[in-house]
């Protein structure tokens, strides 16, 4: 007759805690995955980050606007495969980025200390919207992937800051 030893102890219960912890973190969805990827990305370029999206189920890629290392403001669309972006010199009162991304045409605009509307103009179409004002930074998505864009910011008067 075999005898089995009692299954307990200490060390035990933190090899099962490993052990779930492990099972558990493999199992993460596509989403955290991607966040992950994009915090890897943005360490390594040295991103300085403004704003980004947060990937829901389903989604299989994230926005994000930026500042490089070297002073540009940018947008991306990250999927952490075929990542598409825009950088642009930044200008001292309002800077627009504009991507072409795989679905829609996203707009970032960087407007610190100014307030007032944005007029985009894209397809033989006009869209107009406020500059957010708690932040420095507008994000705007457009329905539909459009070539040619064209940005007019304009502050509280309605004059165009340029």
């Amino acid at each position: 007759m075999r005898k089995f030893l009692p299954i307990s102890g200490p060390g035990v219960l933190l090899t099962l805690l490993v052990v779930t912890l492990s099972v558990l973190s493999a199992c993460s969805s596509p989403s955290e995955k991607l966040l992950e990827q994009f915090t890897e990305y943005r360490v390594e370029h040295g991103l300085d980050l403004y704003r980004q999206t947060i990937p829901q189920d389903g989604e299989s890629s994230l926005i994000a606007a930026y500042e490089t290392v070297d002073g540009l403001f940018g947008i991306m669309e990250f999927d952490g495969k075929e990542n598409k972006q825009k950088e642009v010199e930044k200008s001292q009162k309002v800077t627009t980025a504009v991507l072409a991304g795989n679905e829609s045409t996203i707009l970032a605009i960087l407007h610190p200390d100014q307030k007032g509307n944005v007029k985009v103009h894209a397809g033989g179409q006009s869209e107009e919207f406020p500059l957010d004002t708690q932040e420095p930074i507008t994000m705007h998505t457009l329905k539909d992937f459009y070539d040619d864009v064209k940005v007019e910011v304009y502050d509280e008067k309605g004059n165009l800051i340029e």
